[in-house]
């Protein structure tokens, strides 16, 4: 049995969906972050939820830290993408 008794360590958390338990935490999540109450009708926010939706056994919600580093190595990408079209460009302006 020990090759195959293991243990899992958890680096996310699991929620279950229910209506009513999404529609008291949208409110909470209003409210804890101080959020207008037109965030809800952020087409962002409605593409999450479309995305969300699709799960038929729970989502996995990341970490401050992941998801932090997550957005970090996005702006990175933009700006060298960025910096790529303006070195680009610079050379179709020099005559």
């Amino acid at each position: 049995l020990d090759d195959h008794v293991r243990k899992i360590i958890p680096s996310e958390w699991i929620i279950l969906y229910l209506d009513k338990l999404f529609q008291e935490v949208v409110i909470e999540w209003l409210i804890s972050t101080n959020q207008s109450i037109q965030a809800i009708d952020y087409l962002s926010f409605r593409n999450m939820i479309e995305i969300v939706s699709c799960a038929t056994k729970g989502v996995i919600v990341l970490n401050h830290k992941t998801t932090h580093a997550e957005i970090i190595s996005i702006f990175k990408r933009q700006m060298s993408h960025l910096k790529e079209h303006l070195n680009a460009s610079n050379l179709f302006l020099t005559i």
